[in-house]
């Protein structure tokens, strides 16, 4: 049998003892010698000397994954579609406007605040729009469908980095 070139358990040379490996890596190491605090943007390659928590939530805001209408679950027929009033419209980076009314979507871009009282967000391409400026909406979304909540991805104080993350 042909012996392999790599086989860990011939290597047939003189291994370091525990102590020496110790003794090695002691000598080549050497130990933080305390943190310090510095930008962001001079951070990168440190390793984090304690965890960095959150000051606001993230999304900060409940918001509109998708391009639709964003509507109250409660406005819905439960097995045939709805037409309810097209009542304005959200772009993102705009505040989002008083409760939403009764009967009413309003039109919302991807990122955009949800009005609160919207608990379910249509995209676009699953709703028709009419002339008189009414939005039929389909009957089979669930609710907080395309709905991204406020703190859903970290809660505000919550660890989002814990130490000891290597920054890159």
């Amino acid at each position: 049998m042909a012996q392999l070139s790599e086989d860990v358990f011939a290597y047939g040379k003189n291994l370091r003892s525990v102590d020496e490996a110790l003794a090695l890596m002691t000598e080549r190491l050497r130990p933080l010698a305390g943190a310090e605090t510095r930008p962001l943007a001079l951070a990168d390659g440190h390793v984090l000397a304690e965890d960095v928590h959150a000051a606001v939530g993230l999304p900060p805001f409940d918001n509109s994954a998708v391009d639709g209408d964003a509507a109250r679950s409660i406005d819905l027929a439960a097995n045939a579609p709805t037409q309810l009033r097209l009542s304005g419209r959200i772009a993102a980076g705009r505040p989002a406007p008083d409760t939403l009314m009764a009967d009413c979507v309003v039109r919302v871009l991807t990122g955009a605040p949800t009005p609160p009282g919207a608990d379910i967000v249509f995209m676009q391409e699953d709703v028709t729009v009419t002339d008189d400026g009414y939005v039929s909406l389909p009957s089979d979304l669930k609710v907080g469908a395309n709905l991204r909540r406020a703190g859903e991805d970290v809660l505000a104080g919550a660890v989002a980095l814990p130490a000891p993350t290597h920054l890159r």
